[in-house]
């Protein structure tokens, strides 16, 4: 079984790596589909393993969960994509930009399922040399500054989490992430730095404040399917990999740390989020709000982290549905400027009903997951003797959700005369359509389990 196991591993990770043959064919976009459904094929095969180790591979009950987000926001941004960008038609371009697609995707299953932690930093340092790729493909000096960008804060912070892991071999004398796990070791200087490098390191990839100036930038200017794969699951895995170190070190200090990250995060968002004017940039940060409280979910373990699991499971279908709604409403006005994006209703119908739901979504409306994850954080917090951080944090979440909220229901319902409507394709309708009722069936279904 373990062997049969490693072998649907590596197809799941082969797959998407093979999708780059489709640059040399004439149905490009046919392929780079195909492959994207077999890569959630065996994603899902992956998902019914059992628990454990599989030659150089680990599953557990968080990895599996985020691998099938990553499958399915691959699929759906393939397919989003081929309409979005069918001007271009042929061109060369697009022909590497749907086959890059594929090696991103590659290096976020290698970081998932990679038992060391070291092969782990290589695999998300490749997200972002496969990702950035992926920022320019319009081709506008904007977006060659916000890839830039991008790479440079990145891999400055993942420097810093290169320290983390050095530190921790040095401590513990291996890297893989099974023994690191169940191994134990007495409270030090060297753990602490090692902790601290860590969450500051991978905090940068996953959004984290202070180190996060990259990720409006990059997912203001990404094609809007390549912003709801960084928002969707990019970001996550960087988390995951802050939840390694986290369980590697128990300490105090590094829960302490947990909580003052996301407590400045929730503060600069709550702060922030008022004065945006570009749509994507609003949605960019509402991703750090919550990928602040899937972290402190990591770090409190119990039912906060069950907590965690359900915004990973909930953001990653409605933020992509969100940034796809953004595309489609960018696609008719030409603009990211929400003062000027008006009477959305009036011009898209369809797009106004799935921008409303999703931003409910991700913003902790309830009876969606990430309302439910944060009722359990934030519990988990009062649990802990810490209800003052907890109404502090109930406090900013508000203010996020009536700052988000406010801004679409104005652009959506704001009068305005027409347009001249550029009309969206069929593959952007319906995988809006599908990310965002999945959020719904999630909601649903969530419900009925406590109930």
């Amino acid at each position: 079984m373990m062997i049969g196991g490693t072998y649907v591993i590596i197809i799941m990770l082969a797959i998407p790596v093979l999708s780059g043959i489709s640059f040399f064919f004439r149905y490009f976009r046919e392929i780079s589909i195909a492959m994207a459904l077999a890569t959630l094929l065996f994603t899902t095969l992956v998902f019914t393993l059992n628990s454990g180790t599989y030659s150089y591979f680990y599953l557990n009950e968080i990895n599996r969960y985020i691998l099938i987000c990553v499958s399915s926001i691959y699929v759906f941004s393939v397919i989003y994509g081929t309409g979005y960008h069918k001007k271009m038609g042929e061109s060369r371009h697009l022909r590497v930009h749907m086959s890059m697609m594929g090696m991103f995707t590659f290096t976020m299953l290698f970081s998932l399922v990679i038992n060391n932690l070291g092969l782990m930093w290589i695999g998300i340092e490749g997200t972002t040399a496969s990702s950035a790729i992926l920022i320019i493909i319009e081709g506008e000096p904007a977006d060659m500054e916000a890839a830039w960008r991008y790479i440079i804060i990145v891999s400055a912070g993942l420097a810093i989490a290169l320290i983390s892991i050095i530190l921790i071999y040095r401590v513990f004398g291996t890297l893989e992430i099974t023994t690191l796990l169940v191994s134990s070791s007495q409270p030090s200087q060297i753990l602490v730095l090692a902790a601290l490098f860590g969450i500051i390191g991978f905090g940068t990839k996953g959004g984290i404040f202070p180190m996060h100036s990259w990720l409006p930038d990059a997912h203001g200017r990404a094609p809007s399917e390549i912003s709801a794969m960084f928002s969707a699951v990019l970001l996550p895995i960087a988390i995951y990999a802050i939840y390694i170190i986290i369980k590697t070190i128990n300490i105090t200090a590094i829960y302490e740390a947990t909580i003052f990250f996301t407590v400045i995060s929730l503060l600069f968002v709550a702060i922030v989020m008022a004065s945006q004017r570009d749509i994507k940039r609003m949605f960019a940060y509402s991703t750090m709000e919550n990928m602040a409280l899937i972290l402190l979910g990591f770090a409190l373990g119990g039912i906060a982290l069950f907590g965690s699991i359900l915004i990973i499971m909930t953001h990653a279908f409605a933020k992509a549905g969100a940034f796809y709604s953004s595309g489609n409403i960018l696609e008719t006005y030409h603009t990211r400027d929400m003062p000027n994006i008006q009477n959305v209703w009036g011009e898209q119908k369809f797009t106004s009903y799935t921008l409303i739901i999703s931003t409910l979504a991700v913003s902790g409306a309830p009876p969606f997951g990430i309302f439910l994850g944060e009722f359990f954080i934030l519990s988990s917090l009062y649990s802990h003797g810490l209800g003052s951080i907890m109404a502090i944090l109930v406090i900013l979440l508000g203010i996020i959700f009536l700052s988000v909220n406010y801004k679409v229901l104005k652009m959506v319902f704001s009068v305005a005369p027409p347009t001249s409507s550029a009309r969206i394709s069929t593959q952007q309708v319906l995988v809006t359509g599908a990310t965002v009722a999945i959020s719904c069936i999630f909601a649903f279904l969530f419900m009925v389990g406590l109930l």
